[in-house]
């Protein structure tokens, strides 16, 4: 019972999450880049990846990623650099200018945000830090 509770609660929660934090973020980017391209460089932040690695972490197709890569390789954001080894390898890294991108938007939405939450109560902003805390805990037990 508890169980299918749960599983109610997380699959309303969804769509309310994407209409008060998602949407009014995609929007921060559109002009300049897709929510699946800002999702690469939020990537690439962390590490060099090849397209199938990318891929994989997105949940697209290899031939999907193609074009986004191209378009991030013509804007600037991103470059290939090909394995020494073996040429068939292709490593997609962030270039600075993908990275002062991804820092402007970070600090955008971090004000987002931050107006947001001024809306709240000081129990209400402990509530929510409680609850975030704990479901992040347990998300991250789920395969």
């Amino acid at each position: 019972m508890n169980r299918v509770k749960a599983t109610e609660m997380i699959f309303d929660l969804i769509p309310l999450l994407d209409k008060k934090f998602v949407k009014p973020f995609e929007h921060q980017f559109k002009p300049v880049l897709s929510p699946i391209q800002a999702n690469v460089l939020s990537i690439l932040k962390e590490k060099k990846a090849t397209m199938t690695e990318l891929s994989s972490e997105i949940l697209i197709l290899k031939q999907q990623m193609t074009p986004i890569i191209d378009k991030l390789v013509s804007q600037g954001f991103v470059q290939r650099k090909y394995d020494n080894t073996d040429r068939r390898i292709i490593k997609i890294n962030i270039t600075t200018s993908g990275l002062s991108t991804i820092e402007i938007f970070k600090e955008k939405i971090f004000a987002m945000l931050a107006e947001k939450i001024e809306h709240l109560d000081d129990q209400e902003v402990q509530r929510l830090i409680n609850a975030i805390s704990e479901l992040q805990k347990i998300a991250g037990k789920l395969p």
